[in-house]
């Protein structure tokens, strides 16, 4: 099975005449550490604990895998061979692959420039892809802590530099530690990742509002034209000495309509009845084509003295006027 751990690089490093990167760095430890069961061929399970045994981890085949490795950046898609070495590899393991204490040492050297800015950057911890036998037969290991399966016969393939690594930041290029962190458990791990995609969807969300709230040139001439329409009537309103300038929308109509009906009535008002006090006194208080005048139209309508209309209105009036004085039925 082809497998990835994580650790972080460690130790002294420096920079050679040429721009390469020098280090010796801590690559593999022993120990139980948690994987997905999606990992393990396990979509059964959500985790897996798998030991590496002491024998396993530093057995002579194993210590002799990890030398002379193509190191890259990133865990590529394949395993790393001959036939894509160019494709993948940013730097190579050295030989001289020893213990130290739980962990596997190795001098590692980067030569690609861009791998180079990215551990200069932060991006320093290992991880190591290596095929193993597993065994899932649980149990529980001599220090007491249970396991679900145990690797064996491992066989490293690369090593890649990443950005978290699963054996801890003991793993790591530079900056020595003084103590070791634990792995990130499963579970926080999820909800780490459940954070990510909480916040690409608040990115993608901000980035659609962003785009809707983009002043184009057409969105820029409406603006401007409902600021004309709004402030010629806020002064026929309260008049062309309103000032309009630096005020929003909402302080344009209160200062029209506090100018009409006055300050303090005005300042008793919530802002939906400032609104609508505004709409009724933006509407022409003179008539205009659509909206006759009652009293210039009775005036217009208004027979005038003299003429024969007039006359026969007149007779009218005055035979009702005296109708109530007879007996005899008038008609209208």
């Amino acid at each position: 099975m082809l497998i990835t751990d994580t650790v972080a690089l460690v130790g002294d490093r420096r920079t050679t005449q040429d721009g390469y990167l020098v280090a010796a760095a801590r690559i593999a430890r022993t120990g139980v550490q948690t994987y997905r069961g999606a990992e393990m061929g396990r979509t059964d399970l959500a985790a897996v604990r798998v030991w590496r045994p002491e024998e396993e981890v530093f057995a002579a085949d194993a210590l002799a895998s990890m030398a002379h490795r193509p190191v890259t950046l990133d865990h590529p898609a394949e395993p790393v061979t001959s036939a894509n070495w160019k494709a993948h590899s940013v730097g190579q393991v050295g030989g001289e692959v020893a213990r130290d204490g739980d962990y596997i040492r190795v001098p590692l050297v980067l030569m690609d420039h861009a791998a180079i800015d990215a551990v200069t950057a932060g991006k320093r911890q290992l991880s190591v892809g290596y095929v193993a036998e597993i065994d899932w037969t649980p149990g529980t290991t001599p220090a007491g802590e249970p396991y679900d399966a145990v690797q064996r016969r491992i066989r490293a393939n690369h090593l890649a530099v990443v950005d978290a690594a699963r054996a801890g930041p003991a793993c790591r290029i530079g900056d020595a530690w003084s103590a070791v962190a634990p792995a990130a458990p499963v579970d926080e791990a999820a909800a780490l990742r459940a954070a990510l995609e909480a916040k690409q969807g608040e990115i993608a969300a901000l980035t659609a509002q962003l785009r809707d709230a983009e002043l184009t040139p057409a969105r820029l001439d409406e603006a401007v034209a409902a600021r004309g329409r709004l402030t010629a009537e806020a002064r026929r309103i309260g008049g062309e000495a309103l000032a309009v300038d630096g005020r929003g929308e909402a302080e344009i109509r209160r200062a029209a309509v506090a100018a009409r009906i006055g300050d303090a009535a005005a300042r008793e008002m919530s802002d939906a009845a400032i609104e609508g006090a505004f709409r009724v006194l933006a509407v022409p208080a003179s008539p205009g084509p659509s909206r006759p005048d009652p009293l210039r139209q009775v005036l217009a309508d208004r027979p005038l003295s003299g003429d024969a209309r007039s006359e026969a209105l007149r007779r009218r009036d005055a035979r009702l006027t005296g109708a109530w004085k007879s007996t005899t039925p008038t008609a209208a």
